[in-house]
């Protein structure tokens, strides 16, 4: 059985999505294609556009076999981070042998070069690669210090770049589609650029939730702000004593997050750094948890899946048994497999889901993520 790995946020799925899955499969040979998807909250430092079950049904029924869920403590990281954490995870799976990818270079040789030239994003600062060329370099150098058997695999994303609300044709950016929703409140003139299914799984869920912006935490990130005012932000992931200083200094002109996070940001400490720094904040992510996952656990304390295909029992009876970390089929399991330092970083990203879903509610209610099913299609 030959299976690839995507790493993915899927925020939301599109046709560009599908082509990848469907590349992996007839491209290059997959039997089966694992992804490991961002949770409720993305690399950008900001929630999910729809939460991670409703990604995860578009991805599944694209294709898809597997979806894992990506902890939030390296998700919401920078490039290094979030790869290192994606790909740690599909080689504890045990079976994953491709790494499959999309990258504006569209050359694996060439990337290979980058990866092994570089010892760290600030060196291409003069020259700095697209977005996702970023991540490959990024996915390549994770690959090799952990000297890992997964063989990796790009194709060329030159229709519709990253950045910018684009489209062309029946292929668009996320960005875009996420855009135009907000401004319609509506899918209508968005349904060539999705799947049909994906499309049908979006519906569904906004029927009962409200789309995730930046702006939908601006109100619980005050609070959190307002916390921790005297102690300051320093143990906090990604944030140091001069951003720390900054942010208390700029607190009492705080009027919502986005306009916040300019606020802070300046030459020398990006926008998007800025958004993932908060979000760090209100969701409780400090250095020493992330220093302890990538430390004592190698970056992947278990595999939470978020949900697979009926048809694809083999790929998950082979997990069990090959898996080098806890495979977390029901959540009544954790307390039982999970050590109690696993089971710390699980209920971190358990309350992340949970903060997600109280806040994207139309009705206020919520099921924590402890009580949710799998999704299986």
């Amino acid at each position: 059985m030959k299976t690839c790995g995507i790493i993915a946020e899927f925020d939301p799925f599109h046709n560009g999505h599908k082509i990848l899955i469907e590349y992996a499969k007839k491209k290059l040979g997959a039997d089966r294609v694992i992804i490991v998807m961002s949770g409720d909250h993305v690399q950008r430092g900001i929630p999910a556009f729809t939460d991670k079950y409703s990604r995860t049904a578009s991805a599944l029924s694209c294709g898809a076999d597997l979806v894992l869920e990506h902890t939030v403590f390296l998700a919401t990281g920078s490039a290094a981070y979030f790869a290192d954490g994606a790909v740690s995870c599909l080689e504890k799976t045990g079976v994953c042998d491709m790494l499959l990818f999309g990258s504006e270079t569209g050359d694996i040789e060439t990337l290979k070069q980058k990866a092994a030239a570089s010892i760290d994003m600030a060196e291409l600062s003069a020259d700095p690669p697209a977005p996702n060329d970023i991540l490959a370099i990024e996915y390549l150098k994770a690959l090799t210090e952990k000297n890992s058997f997964i063989e990796p695999f790009t194709i060329k994303r030159d229709v519709v770049t990253h950045d910018g609300n684009k489209a062309a044709g029946n292929i668009s950016n996320s960005s875009f589609i996420r855009t135009k929703y907000i401004e319609n409140r509506s899918f209508s003139g968005l349904e060539r650029y999705m799947p049909g299914s994906s499309l049908d799984h979006m519906t569904k869920y906004l029927d009962t939730h409200r789309p995730m912006t930046m702006l939908s935490y601006s109100d619980l990130m005050k609070y959190a702000l307002m916390l921790g005012y005297e102690k300051g932000y320093s143990v906090y992931f990604d944030i140091y004593d001069d951003l720390s200083d900054k942010i208390k200094k700029n607190l009492p002109g705080y009027e919502n997050l986005s306009s916040f996070a300019v606020r802070l940001k300046s030459r020398d400490i990006t926008y998007t750094h800025i958004c993932r720094a908060l979000l760090h904040i209100l969701l409780d992510i400090k250095k020493d948890d992330v220093r302890k996952l990538i430390k004592d656990h190698g970056s992947c304390a278990y595999l939470k899946p978020l949900g697979f295909r009926r048809s694809s029992d083999d790929l998950l009876k082979a997990i069990k048994e090959k898996a080098s970390v806890p495979f977390i089929a029901k959540a009544a399991d954790a307390g039982r497999i999970l050590d109690e330092e696993s089971m710390y970083f699980y209920k971190k990203d358990v309350f992340a889901s949970d903060l997600y879903e109280m806040t994207a509610s139309v009705s206020g209610c919520f099921v924590s993520d402890i009580g949710k099913a799998l999704v299986i299609v």
